[in-house]
């Protein structure tokens, strides 16, 4: 009896090992955990393509996956489809469908993306064309004909696997929001693009999108052409000035933002600004109207205007 005793000790001194062992190296678990695996090799701290590669190799090996399995021209690819090939072979690593790349998704990931290098912001949420729902809604090539979108933002100096990386295993602090979009069996389109530079090295977006059974995304042509601006003499009236401006576009207009001497100031919404001068200091100040398209094409303008002690 007393072996029996002593031998379930020995058992229980074991599997608490086990156990603690277990937590000290946590790993992501496949899916749906939320667990970020240090990227080893450091691709950061070498900037280099083929350490993010190998990196992801060993989160695969700690998640039980295969290795990459990447076409001989992988490294000849531009990131855009260097991220695709990596997104979907995390998919069907899993057992899941690969997605379809689109070139009007692709557009507006292009459209965003410049939007977050030029303005220098980074949030799902733009202040010269709202939401990524208003995004979605105000596009005549995407409106209506989803029934399910996502979308990923990543800024990393290693543009092609980097983003992918930083996704799928070092997103805990966005609660896997990014890995779960990449593993959503639901969706079935996506479209990336990128900008190279700035602080984070490159900024790229992945739009994602689920087409709806009701009303098919039909692949229209993407729009390419940004819309035109001008802006009239601001005309002052009292402590009331007004400034319209003029706009054209090849599809159409979706939103128009004017701020007040510095961008991210106040915003004014619409083709026409009215505005109470009477609380201004005197001197010289610029407004600035942005136009932006549905596929996220955008232009500006600028006028100055005097306001007198």
């Amino acid at each position: 009896m007393r072996k029996i005793i002593v031998l379930l000790l020995i058992l229980l001194v074991l599997a608490a090992g086990a156990l603690l062992i277990h937590h000290q190296q946590p790993v992501a678990v496949s899916g749906s955990g939320c667990v970020d695996i240090p990227a080893s090799p450091d691709y950061l701290s070498t900037n280099k393509e083929a350490d993010a590669i190998a990196a992801i190799d060993n989160a695969h090996a700690q998640e039980d996956l295969p290795p990459l399995r990447l076409p001989a021209n992988y490294y000849r690819l531009e990131p855009p489809q260097q991220q695709f090939i990596l997104l979907n072979l995390e998919r069907t690593d899993r057992g899941l469908q690969p997605l379809e790349m689109d070139a009007t998704l692709s557009q507006m990931a292009l459209g965003y993306s410049r939007q977050l290098f030029n303005l220098h912001f980074f949030s799902h949420t733009s202040p010269i064309s709202g939401t990524f729902t208003d995004r979605m809604e105000n596009n005549p090539a995407t409106a209506l004909q989803y029934s399910l979108a996502a979308e990923n933002l990543a800024g990393n100096p290693v543009a092609g696997a980097g983003p992918i990386y930083e996704y799928m295993y070092d997103d805990s602090a966005e609660s896997c929001g990014h890995r779960l979009n990449i593993l959503d069996p639901k969706l079935t389109l996506v479209g990336i693009n990128w900008v190279r530079g700035g602080q984070y090295g490159s900024i790229s977006a992945q739009e994602f999108l689920a087409s709806a059974g009701w009303n098919l995304h039909s692949h229209p042509p993407p729009d390419t052409i940004a819309p035109y601006v001008v802006t009239g003499q601001p005309l002052l009236e009292g402590s009331n000035l007004s400034c319209r401006t003029l706009v054209g576009d090849n599809v159409g207009v979706v939103r128009i933002t004017w701020f007040l001497d510095r961008f991210g100031n106040q915003p004014y919404l619409g083709p026409t600004l009215t505005l109470d001068v009477s609380h201004l200091s005197p001197g010289r100040h610029t407004l600035v109207v942005y136009v932006v398209d549905g596929a996220l094409n955008y232009s500006m303008a600028s006028c100055t205007f005097i306001v007198k002690p």
